[in-house]
């Protein structure tokens, strides 16, 4: 139990933004024999702030001289380096080969091929390798470069479980592909090919302007959200059988306040579009909250709006870092876009377009789950995974939630239920029972009957248990329902005849009853 939260901690750290083992910047290291290596990660352009992971070698352009891309933690996740090296006019100073198999296998891993040229450095050797690299697979093409040598003697390959083989009519600065059993070199041509990097930077300012669009994969449920309406009284966010959105907000965000206005213009649109439309204020405080009076008002607000509660927006953060696979830190203006049933298909990070939000809607209007996997990527393509099922995506939800919201995980988990089958039903539904008593039990022990009968009922809705029945029982008895107790102890003993807490607690409450107290 510990080793797995310990595992979950770690994760999550990561998750935050953390590196598994401190942010590990690319390095090149130059070989300057005897004297060992200098690192020349600046000069040659590599030395990047990215947490590194992973690195293959291609000769990407095919232009004769090795490049590489990147696989890092942090943005950009992928970078392509192209290597400008730029030999003497005319000299090609390298030989690419490329290894067929055919009594080993196809791809020729683990063959060994030794280059023997004149002049310095006379033999090289190198192995077609796979997983070369972690986490990367580098070209399979075996890339020799070959400094000042001008002519290539021959080639030697051993071949897996086989022994050597010579290929001749070789040159400097061609690629061939070598067949086993053939001895002969098949040159083939390649043509270099044009990398044009992008020539215009985008202003950061830009980039946080467009926000994010996100379709999401799964029906997952919206979490509790409270909230006191335009006159002070408590509400919850319901489902009503049509669709919704609901707007975070603060008075003192522009976006937010372009937003509102947007949203507020097109009010007969999304009416006419069957949308339901609430829009919370996460604003505290006195000139806070006069303030997003004041600004509903000068927008002319036309649907129903009030102030979030605290509690609900940690919900909705909590909601959105089990979403994700990098944490996104909460902020407004944030727009959930939910079905009829109340499940959210989409969110807008940011700013929100009128048409992109009108569009989602009629795409979304009764997607199944392989809908849902189709619109969610936002590019083209086609998947080779099944869509994700609905049982297990809910339930990721109460795992996530149980590390920092643990009874609001309980929301998920009996969604789960709702969704499951079978065997698989019945092993969430004991789960959640216990879950609910743990807590009631907390409750009661901490003084708070209120909040304790609430998981106790819940727990027993889920089926009668004698151990729930009796520390129900016991605490109403604590509290003077007398009545109440009896009939619970009762039941307790109807399913564990023998059970002797239960035996003595009712002998107890019904002298107490009998003494009129």
């Amino acid at each position: 139990m510990r080793y797995g939260s310990a595992w979950s901690a770690i994760i999550q750290l990561v998750r935050d933004g953390h590196s598994w083992s401190g942010n590990e910047r690319n390095r090149l290291l130059l070989n300057c024999g005897e004297a060992g290596f200098a690192d020349v990660s600046s000069s040659v352009g590599l030395d990047h702030e990215g947490d590194g992971r992973a690195l293959a070698i291609v000769d990407w352009d095919q232009d004769g001289d090795l490049d590489l891309w990147y696989r890092d933690r942090s943005a950009p996740r992928l970078r392509l380096m192209l290597n400008r090296h730029a030999p003497a006019q005319g000299a090609r100073d390298f030989v690419a080969l490329k290894l067929e198999g055919t009594t080993c296998n196809r791809d020729a891993i683990g063959a060994v091929v030794e280059v023997i040229v004149d002049g310095a450095p006379g033999r090289l050797v190198k192995s077609v390798r796979a997983g070369d690299l972690f986490l990367s697979q580098s070209s399979r093409w075996l890339h020799f470069g070959l400094a000042e040598a001008g002519v290539i003697r021959e080639i030697r390959v051993r071949w897996p479980g086989s022994g050597w083989e010579v290929f001749a009519d070789t040159e400097v600065g061609g690629a061939y592909l070598l067949k086993q059993g053939s001895r002969a070199a098949a040159k083939i041509e390649r043509t270099p090919r044009k990398i044009q990097p992008a020539t215009e930077a985008v202003p950061l300012g830009a980039l946080r302007d467009q926000g994010a669009r996100i379709i999401l994969p799964a029906k997952i449920p919206l979490p509790p959200i409270g909230y006191r309406n335009v006159a002070g009284q408590p509400q919850m966010i319901a489902v009503q059988g049509k669709p919704q959105i609901v707007l975070l907000w603060s008075a003192s965000c522009r976006h937010c306040r372009r937003e509102l206005a947007a949203l507020a213009t097109a009010a007969d649109r999304l009416r006419s579009a069957g949308l339901k439309v609430t829009a919370l204020s996460v604003d505290v405080g006195g000139d806070a909250v006069s303030d997003a009076y004041n600004l509903m008002d000068a927008v002319k607000w036309p649907f129903a709006w009030g102030m979030i509660e605290s509690d609900a927006i940690d919900r909705v953060d909590e909601f959105q870092r089990a979403l994700f696979d990098l944490t996104v830190p909460m902020a407004v203006p944030l727009t959930l876009l939910c079905d009829r049933k109340g499940n959210v298909a989409a969110i807008y990070r940011g700013g929100l377009e009128m048409e992109d939000l009108l569009e989602d809607l009629k795409a979304l209007e009764g997607a199944d789950e392989a809908r849902l996997h189709t619109l969610a990527p936002p590019f083209a393509g086609r998947w080779f995974t099944m869509p994700v099922d609905p049982t297990y995506a809910v339930e990721f939800m109460a795992r996530q939630f149980e590390g920092r919201l643990a009874e609001d995980a309980l929301f998920y988990l009996d969604a789960a239920i709702q969704r499951a089958t079978g065997d698989r039903r019945s092993a969430l539904g004991q789960e959640l029972a216990g879950k609910h008593l743990l807590f009631a039990r907390q409750y009661k022990t901490g003084r708070n009957p209120q909040r304790a009968a609430a998981h106790f009922e819940s727990a027993l809705a889920l089926g009668p248990r004698a151990e729930v029945y009796l520390d129900y029982g016991t605490m109403l008895a604590s509290y003077g329902t007398l009545g109440e107790a009896k009939v619970l102890l009762e039941r307790a003993l109807a399913l564990e005849p023998n059970l002797k807490q239960a035996v003595d607690a009712l002998a107890l409450v019904r002298k107490l009853i009998a003494e009129g107290k």
